[in-house]
């Protein structure tokens, strides 16, 4: 990456200003300390010693409330920290390693130590993403950055082009979804060192792999976070159930703004990632007239000037939004792709009708074939109420860029939210997955899987995390079941337990179900072959619900060159009547298909699935 750190961007902002923030190292060997902490009358700096006694340094002010300071012989590897006037010693907020968890000392980390071998990259076109969604912890059994380097082959052969790795921001404890993360800067310690994880993107990158990042902006943790102690980086106008909301558009938030901004670059920067996916982003709360999610995409957009390589900025809305798509210069916020659990959602009602994994309701048959014809069901916007968009008002509305949605059919929530974090095949069955996962990998949008899924894992993945305050672990445990009412929380693993941890590892795919990853093989190799023959895009499909005979049609073009998916899918228990199906063409894969008697037709049964090329007709058995 060419870049200078003090090079402004058109409107007077350095893009690479987190390079001037936290602690420094310089090429004389000494690091420069800078801090926003404008509350505080002073500052003083500590350098651990290892006769116990700390050396401190005063701190300099500049009228704007940063505080500098120029350590000499200050290698990487240092640990420091900050005194207050009153004495308490608090981590750095923009700290870029936190070796002893999130109370104790940061240490100064040099960026340019390590030697990149990923310099040929030239990464992943949004339209062949394929993502993986892994938890480093739960990903192998050492939970480390450097061990999860040995299992990227067999992601390879699997025929995935991404993983997406759930957040690593510094949160409290030794195990964590990642989502109560405070030092934003700071790869969690848990798995290993900054190195360890640059160990981990240029592996991926030498294999083909791209890597992107889970980010979360709408809140700081609630363990640890002692930012507001600096000055004003919380809001006196905005909460979270989760913890303090940034302080995005009250007064003095333009170096706040400026600090997390600066994050999502940094993560590019000097991590050599590929893209973020924003958490919650609709919980993103900011009421000034240039909301900061558009921040993120001008940012983005002028760091893909500095890049070779395609970058993706992906936002998590609880409903479709569609000004997140449009362009900036259109007046939209600007975001490449956006996570879309509508469909994720009308599976389920499909496959469990009546259990809910989410807090708005979904309807079997109708809301899959909204989600097959326009990619949605909730519609809303940063500003805007989110409400169910009828079929009728489809026409009114601008077309859907199937291409940027997100689909898949279970991720870290869907799992995690239920009480025994049970997958869908243990949900559902293991027949019914098969179904899902035809419609989703040969679907335009792109795709997700969860770690695991691929070979129907058996273990579990609960919710975890390690909250030292008595107050915050009652709070856990009494808010799983305030937040999911509709489920049965006796008898089930507390969140708070280290085996709530260590039983959501996934373990070998040697353990798991050999036959569902040959299928999973199957579905990404047509995906790449239909892509390629560019039949795998929205303005070539025409998808369906079909609610008299229950079952999903993708259609891809038309005539004897045509591309069809078809994919039954209905509860566990019940059987519906088998199709009766005449190709006139070819049939490239198939799931629970039979010939008739007489040879001249398919009968499509429970959870059945068949894909060809040519003309297909369907009628009932």
């Amino acid at each position: 990456m060419s870049s200078d750190a003090t090079s402004a961007d058109p409107d007077g902002r350095s893009l690479f200003s987190h390079r001037r923030l936290g602690a420094v190292p310089q090429a004389d060997g000494s690091t420069c300390f800078r801090i926003w902490a404008p509350v505080l009358p002073a500052l003083q700096l500590e350098i651990f010693q290892t006769n116990g006694d700390p050396s401190n340094f005063p701190m300099t002010r500049t009228d704007d409330g940063f505080y500098t300071a120029v350590v000499p012989d200050c290698p990487a590897g240092t640990l420091y920290r900050y005194r207050l006037p009153s004495g308490d010693c608090r981590p750095d907020p923009a700290s870029r390693f936190q070796p002893q968890g999130v109370h104790a000392w940061s240490q100064v980390v040099d960026p340019q130590a390590y030697s990149w071998n990923d310099s040929d990259w030239q990464g992943v076109a949004k339209t062949d993403l394929i993502l993986y969604e892994l938890h480093v912890g739960c990903f192998t059994e050492e939970g480390t950055y450097l061990a999860a380097c040995d299992r990227l082959d067999e992601l390879v052969e699997l025929g995935v082009t991404a993983i997406e790795l759930m957040p690593l921001a510094q949160a409290p404890g030794q195990w964590n979804w990642g989502y109560d993360g405070v030092s934003l800067f700071a790869p969690n310690h848990a798995f290993g060192s900054p190195d360890d994880f640059r160990r981990l993107v240029d592996a991926a990158h030498q294999r083909g792999l791209a890597v992107l990042l889970d980010v979360v902006y709408n809140h700081f943790g609630p363990e640890g976070n002692y930012a507001g102690e600096f000055g004003p980086y919380l809001s006196d106008r905005h909460s979270t159930p989760w913890g303090s909301a940034p302080n995005f558009d009250g007064d003095a938030c333009e170096p706040v703004r400026d600090l997390i901004v600066g994050n999502a670059v940094y993560w590019i920067d000097e991590f050599h990632l590929d893209g973020l996916r924003l958490d919650a982003i609709h919980c993103m709360a900011d009421d000034s007239m240039s909301h900061v999610a558009t921040a993120f995409a001008q940012a983005f957009a002028r760091l893909q000037t500095h890049v070779s390589r395609p970058l993706h900025l992906i936002a998590e809305s609880n409903v479709y939004d569609p000004e997140l798509l449009h362009p900036l210069d259109g007046g939209g916020h600007g975001y490449d792709a956006l996570w879309a659990d509508d469909f994720l959602h009308s599976v389920f009602a499909l496959l469990c009708p009546g259990d809910h994994m989410s807090s708005r309701e979904y309807h079997p048959h109708t809301d899959m074939d909204l989600t097959l014809r326009r990619g949605f069901v909730f519609q809303g916007t940063l500003h805007e109420a989110r409400r169910r968009i009828p079929l009728a008002e489809t026409a009114d509305l601008p077309p859907t860029s199937l291409e940027s949605l997100v689909f898949a059919i279970q991720n870290h929530d869907f799992i995690g939210n239920h009480p025994q974090g049970r997958r869908l095949h243990q949900i559902a069955s293991a027949d019914a997955q098969q179904a899902a996962a035809a419609l989703l990998l040969l679907h335009p949008a792109i795709p997700m899987l969860f770690m695991g899924e691929e070979f129907a894992c058996e273990h579990p993945f609960f919710f975890f995390t390690d909250f030292q305050d008595p107050r915050l672990r009652e709070a856990v445990e009494q808010g799983r079941r305030r937040e999911h009412p509709q489920h049965d929380w006796t008898d089930v693993e507390s969140p708070l337990s280290p085996a709530a941890f260590e039983r959501s590892r996934i373990g070998s795919a040697a353990e798991g179900n050999a036959a569902m990853r040959a299928w999973y093989q199957q579905l990404l190799a047509l995906r790449r072959q239909w892509r390629s023959d560019g039949l795998l895009s929205g303005d070539q499909l025409s998808g369906e619900w079909n609610q008299e005979h229950d079952y999903a049609q993708l259609i891809y073009g038309s005539g004897a060159d045509a591309r069809f998916v078809l994919v039954r899918l209905h509860p566990a228990g019940e059987f519906p009547s088998r199709m009766r199906v005449t190709v006139e063409g070819q049939v490239l894969l198939q799931h629970h298909c039979e010939t008739t008697p007489e040879g001249d037709a398919l009968l499509l049964g429970d959870h059945g699935v068949l894909v060809g090329r040519g003309v297909v007709t369907v009628k009932p058995a």
